[in-house]
């Protein structure tokens, strides 16, 4: 199951470089196969036109990002709740670059958005202890676990690094509820804000409850300021389809953990 796994995330996602390529190979070898073949073939090859040319429509990637995270709205200072003390900020993605003996970690769009509204949670409440979650994964180019820069950004933003936490063993979003149960178990922390993406929350919300955990589900914001501001809603975009297929991921996993049991 999990090579299955791996297979689709690395090369059959919807609007991934490699599932085109993959799709454009079998329609000339339809094309070149007989005359049987070649109706197919065109039928094959516009299916797949169509079906990329929707998936980098900004109109659909805002349509699925909107579907993925129904029900969860951004918390506003008013409804912070006076006696939780502890925020847990998720991992969104990061990359490792290195050279000789330098190094350097950058956060993705997503993590660096989870980290803003982390450190947007940390002063609008009283000096809250904030737990960042992220480890390795060296097929994605995390080398360095992920917490680490995620700690970076939110002292750069004025956070206090002695009320940072790091956990950096988890791999996923179910070793993350695993390795928080326990890490906050040890601390006798029962309430706590969870921060994640929209796109990302109903997965990390079902995953930590089947831990028995009970998070204070708070959003930060899918994308920064602008994004497909002065887009045409259906004319193809690089930035819109980047965004369908990580929705698509997001669809994908969230198939996997149900039918692996990880509700």
């Amino acid at each position: 199951m999990e090579f299955i796994v791996e297979i689709v995330k690395e090369y059959l996602l919807p609007g991934s470089l490699s599932l085109l390529l993959l799709g454009l190979l079998i329609g000339v070898i339809l094309l070149f196969s007989g005359e049987k073949c070649k109706q197919r073939g065109k039928r094959w090859l516009f299916l797949l036109l169509l079906t990329y040319w929707i998936l980098s429509m900004p109109l659909f990637a805002r349509g699925i990002e909107s579907l993925l995270g129904r029900g969860f709205e951004p918390l506003n200072d008013q409804d912070i709740p006076e006696d939780v003390n502890t925020i847990v900020i998720l991992g969104g993605g990061s990359n490792t670059f290195r050279y000789g003996d330098l190094e350097i970690n950058v956060l993705s769009e997503a993590g660096i958005l989870r980290a803003m509204e982390g450190a947007r949670l940390y002063f609008r409440m009283d000096e809250p202890l904030v737990i960042v979650s992220g480890g390795t994964n060296e097929r994605s180019g995390v080398l360095t676990p992920e917490s680490e820069p995620l700690h970076d950004a939110l002292v750069e933003f004025g956070v206090p690094a002695a009320q940072i936490i790091l956990e950096s063993a988890s791999g996923d979003t179910y070793e993350q509820a695993l390795n928080l149960e326990s890490l906050l178990a040890s601390r006798g922390i029962d309430d706590f804000i969870m921060v994640t993406s929209p796109t990302h929350m109903r997965r990390a919300m079902n995953t930590f409850e089947a831990q028995g955990l009970q998070p204070i589900p708070v959003i930060a914001a899918q994308h920064g300021a602008g994004f497909l501001e002065h887009s045409v809603a259906f004319l193809p975009s690089t930035d819109a389809l980047h965004a369908s297929r990580m929705a698509m991921r997001e669809i994908f996993a969230t198939l996997y953990y149900a039918l692996a049991g990880r509700f």
